[in-house]
């Protein structure tokens, strides 16, 4: 098998996995063992440096056309999309051009997307979109675990503006959060080369990113092939019960589990 090779997974006669042996390394002892990494090919585009520049006016969606055509990524869009400002982005992964844009629509838009290479193909959908709802219960579930905190919580942020010599910056706009948690303030300043308009909506997006306890759950159950990230779940183990997003997926093929970090479905 050498390096480069193309190698298929599949479980249940369904391909779960499609991507090119990046490291290979055999070790000859009393067991012969060949360890491999794979990825899929997006590991191109998180390897290679680009630079791109966009007008204002441009959506989402022709963003993404552009950038995967230009790199040869065949691309199935079917997420929203929305229109940019001028874009410019320079001496980044080309993976990290798609991200930047899509991140930025995510702000704006209220669904949230998943970007999956199937079978070769640049997939970037509504996250929890998939047909097949897989129930994980007390039956087959090993383990769960659900931490909450307010350590990175933001509930208020004021903007100010320029401040004159001896004095504090004036507060000239205050937007609250979920205040209920205590004030947690965050600063956001105007300056000459920024509008009101802007600092607010960086406000904004601050208390979007921000403006609620960070939850992390983790759950270790039964192995199912097929899911992965984006996938939504239905869950009813430990202090956990309702639908739930994949935000991250590991599968053990030997023992026959996986394990899920999940956050809640909204």
């Amino acid at each position: 098998m050498p390096i480069s090779s193309l190698i298929f997974i599949y479980a249940d006669n369904s391909e779960v996995f499609r991507g090119v042996v990046w490291e290979w390394e055999y070790t000859s002892s009393l067991k012969k063992e060949l360890d491999i990494t794979a990825y899929d090919k997006m590991i191109y585009a998180t390897q290679s440096k680009s630079n791109s520049y966009f007008s204002s006016g441009k959506s989402t969606k022709t963003i993404i056309q552009s950038i995967c055509g230009e790199w040869k990524i065949p691309l199935n869009y079917m997420w929203e999309s929305w229109t940019h400002g001028k874009l410019l982005i320079n001496n980044k992964a080309v993976s990290e051009h798609i991200t930047s844009v899509l991140d930025e629509a995510e702000t704006k838009l209220k669904s949230k997307y998943v970007a999956l290479m199937e079978k070769d193909i640049l997939v970037i959908k509504t996250k929890g979109q998939n047909e097949n709802i897989f129930v994980f219960n007390t039956s087959n579930v090993i383990s769960t675990k659900d931490r909450l905190s307010l350590q990175n919580l933001v509930t208020k942020v004021i903007v100010v503006g320029k401040s004159e010599e001896n004095k504090r910056p004036p507060i000239v706009s205050t937007i609250n959060g979920k205040t209920e948690y205590g004030i947690l303030q965050e600063i956001v300043t105007k300056d000459t080369n920024k509008s009101l308009d802007d600092a607010k909506k960086e406000a904004e997006k601050i208390l979007k990113e921000k403006g609620k306890p960070e939850e992390s759950i983790e759950v270790s159950t039964v192995d199912v092939p097929m899911i992965r990230k984006g996938y939504k779940v239905l869950l009813n183990a430990g202090n956990l019960k309702g639908y739930f997003i994949v935000d991250g997926v590991s599968h053990n093929a030997f023992k026959k589990t996986m394990n899920m970090e999940l956050s809640r479905y909204e």
